[in-house]
């Protein structure tokens, strides 16, 4: 049995500067054989003790690619000081399986075989018919952990799937909606956080309940914060030669589900109103041009003298809006 568990480290130094920078990798590998190996292992394992304490003042580079050393339980722990030799050398993402070589030994993974239409940058031959089988068998039996485990996430799994398990961890790091605050963390975090610290600052609303908004013209966005559960929404206006434009997300992961709003805005001197129904989209930070599913467009008639827009916000709560309306893809 083969276990391996990999570090990351968001910010780091190095000569390429191009992706987030790893942590050296440690791969804790349990090795369970008959019992005459395990006798031959254990004569072994005290002879490799001592050479190694002679080995620990090498460094990194010295030592190269992999440095194994025998621990207390029997098991060995390996640190791989380039973490890079499990990434795609071409589009630089965690390898996946497939993972395809050329007859000169230079792997790449199946997408990037694709966009270099099968023929090796590093030695023109072709590329993308021959698997590393190799390769394939240390992604399976590496278990990392997620790069999110700070901001709460307990999950462990095969580094091949590290890139698809990032894209929808629902512990993605959130920020702080307000310029003036650097507060990181997930969203539980983050509405927790805002709460205990910048409650003012929000508009209060509640899950399916009509609230009125005021808005000024020029007011880039209003944060809304839900009272049942913090949530935080940010209701955005982008002023625009007919008028104001104004859409509703959400702070969060991007790949959560959208709740279902109702949007209304009044003309103050007609009586007319404009209504947008549609689902938010969640973003996890504050962003000039957030993803929306729609929007309102506000005619500058709308504005009253005091250059505010007044509007009226239903919220419904996850997974509940009309049975008319569908949710669309992406929703």
């Amino acid at each position: 049995m083969t276990k391996f568990s990999v570090g990351i480290k968001e910010n780091g130094e190095g000569p390429s500067n191009r992706v987030p920078n790893r942590q050296r990798v440690v791969l804790i590998l349990d090795i369970e054989d008959d019992g005459e190996e395990e006798e031959s292992e254990q004569e072994e394992e005290s002879e490799e003790e001592e050479e190694s304490e002679g080995e620990e003042e090498e460094s990194g580079a010295e030592q190269g690619a992999m440095s194994p050393q025998i621990t207390r339980d029997g098991s060995i722990s390996i640190t791989l000081t380039d973490a890079e030799v499990l990434d795609c050398p071409i589009c630089y993402e965690a390898l996946t399986i497939p993972v395809f070589q050329c007859e000169n030994g230079h792997i790449a993974c199946r997408t990037c075989c694709s966009k270099i239409r099968n023929k090796c940058p590093s030695c023109a031959t072709p590329i993308g018919y021959s698997r590393c089988r190799a390769l394939e068998k240390v992604l399976e039996s590496i278990k990392v952990s997620c790069q999110n485990t700070k901001y709460g996430c307990g999950e462990a799994f095969s580094y091949s799937m590290k890139q698809k398990h990032e894209k929808t961890c629902p512990f993605a790091p959130c920020s702080c909606p307000l310029a003036d605050c650097n507060f990181e963390g997930s969203s539980e975090q983050l509405y927790g956080h805002f709460g205990n610290e910048h409650k003012s600052s929000a508009t209060r609303l509640q899950y399916d309940r009509s609230v009125p908004i005021t808005l000024g013209v020029n007011e880039k966005f209003l944060i809304l914060r839900e009272e049942t559960d913090g949530s935080l929404f940010i209701l955005n206006n982008k002023v625009e030669t007919l008028g104001n434009v104004v859409t509703l997300s959400r702070i969060g992961p991007s790949v959560e589900r959208g709740y279902f709003y109702d949007l209304v805005a009044k003309a103050q001197a007609e009586g007319s109103i404009l209504r947008l129904q549609s689902f938010t989209k969640s973003t996890p930070k504050q962003v000039d041009n957030p993803p929306s599913l729609g929007f309102l467009l506000v005619p500058s008639q709308f504005s009253c003298s005091s250059r505010q827009l007044k509007m009226d916000l239903h919220l419904r709560h996850r997974g509940q809006f009309p049975y008319i309306i569908q949710r669309p893809n992406g929703a």
